[in-house]
């Protein structure tokens, strides 16, 4: 079996208790079976302590929504108590996740930690593959469906690689590339035929990620506030242009395959435009100069984002249907990405 993941995949270490925003906490923890089956097994009173502190599966958290394992100093009890092989798989594995297509297994680090996030904003996007021990394959997909996808995506890497093209223009290629395979592939797909002006464009964009299920209490007040700022906010850092670059590669490559199982390429490719634009301009109002200040709103926004299910959702589908979203807006709202207030679009 064939393992492809970003170069950068390899080198990701967990920061454990120097993370200033700890997967362990705020998450709920689902316990695996075979994880279970030994923690059910642990005699003494580290035993005790675990079986105490699980219930229907996961873990049960503080009253500050913490992992009950998680130390004072930021650490897994369970580590380092049973050894590193000992957390349940959920906890091995984050921030790492993967996508089975029969003989070809993906894998990467996801945005949502922090650590990941200085890999993904840093790092030129490239891929590697390696030879792997057979998995099981996650369902059954078209195999000639599967190879069209691989080239569109390769094309879309392309685009937004060649910085002889400006950001507007790579990402514009983008959704044509989306667009064209989507329709080469003959199913139907929600688009609005309408044009919001940018302006209702973007201000529609930040409404609907008010809306969406909040992860962090945070998220909502800080979204309000950066709303508010969109009318006044600065025109680009042109270093934040190749972290955006890599951030687009980033949601490429992550889900644009999983069209494989369901014929949704256009509106994969639309999210990660979408996210392209929100985090240029949350960038922008935050005067981000660095790359630690990029990847620390890139996460924040991954969190809220990608590491919810009903808000993927509900995101997928409001690209689809929603006017501020249709291809013709999406194109016309990059207007802005390329500098200049939203009141003058």
């Amino acid at each position: 079996m064939i393992f492809r993941a970003p170069t950068y995949y390899r080198d990701f270490r967990c920061i454990a208790g120097d993370c200033r925003d700890s997967c362990c906490k705020g998450w709920e923890i689902d316990i695996d079976e075979d994880t279970a089956r030994y923690y059910a097994g642990v005699g003494g009173e580290f035993g005790e302590r675990l079986r105490s502190s699980i219930r229907d599966g996961s873990f049960l958290l503080t009253e500050d929504e913490r992992c009950p394992f998680l130390n004072k100093s930021g650490l897994c009890d369970i580590y380092t108590e049973l050894g590193g092989d000992k957390p349940c798989r959920i906890c091995s594995d984050h921030p790492r996740y993967f996508e089975w297509f029969g003989s070809v297994k993906e894998g990467g680090v996801g945005l949502c930690c922090e650590a990941a996030a200085e890999l993904i904003v840093s790092r030129p996007f490239a891929l590697c593959e390696e030879e792997v021990s057979d998995e099981t394959a996650s369902g059954e997909y078209d195999e000639e469906l599967f190879s069209m996808l691989i080239a569109a995506r390769e094309e879309m890497f392309a685009a937004l690689a060649d910085e002889e093209l400006s950001l507007r223009e790579s990402l514009c290629r983008v959704l044509d590339i989306a667009e064209e395979m989507q329709l080469c592939i003959d199913m139907p797909f929600p688009d609005s035929e309408e044009e919001a002006p940018a302006g209702e464009a973007l201000r529609g964009a930040f409404d609907l990620l008010s809306e969406l299920e909040p992860i962090d209490e945070k998220w909502q007040p800080y979204i309000a506030e950066c709303s508010a700022k969109l009318s006044c906010s600065p025109t680009p850092n042109s270093g934040t242009e190749p972290v955006l670059r890599r951030l687009g590669s980033y949601f490429i490559f992550r889900y644009l395959l999983k069209a494989v199982f369901d014929g949704e390429v256009l509106s994969r490719a639309k999210f990660a435009v979408f996210s392209l634009i929100v985090l240029d301009r949350l960038f922008r109002i935050q005067g981000c100069s660095d790359i630690s200040d990029c990847a620390d709103i890139a996460k924040n926004y991954s969190k809220e984002t990608e590491y919810c299910e009903e808000n993927m959702e509900e995101l997928l589908y409001r690209l689809g249907v929603d006017k501020e979203f249709s291809l013709r807006s999406l194109k016309a709202l990059l207007a802005c990405i390329s500098g200049g207030n939203m009141d003058e679009f």
